[in-house]
């Protein structure tokens, strides 16, 4: 796997694990498809956090996490907290 911004050796196991393999590929997903595969597949075993998230939208744009805009992490917040919703039973 390529190198990612912002992405480290456990994240990039798991991106691998859900078929993340490269920037190109975490793109085409977008971001929201990418934390619904996250969460299903790893949501049970551990907390995926919205820091993870800031992550991938850094690594999507190929810039630090915390140079997101303050409304922009909002956006992602609530992506999260519906996602986390729709996965409820």
């Amino acid at each position: 796997m390529e190198k990612l911004r912002n992405i480290g050796p456990t994240s990039r196991r798991e991106l691998l694990e859900i078929g993340i393999e490269t920037r190109d590929h975490l793109i085409a997903a977008g971001i929201a498809d990418t934390m619904r595969r996250l969460l299903f597949r790893f949501g049970s075993e551990k907390k995926i956090s919205v820091n993870y998230l800031y992550a991938l939208e850094g690594a999507i744009h190929d810039h630090d996490w915390r140079d997101i805009t303050p409304a922009r992490k909002h956006e992602l917040r609530a992506l999260l907290d519906q996602l986390r919703a729709d996965m409820q039973p």
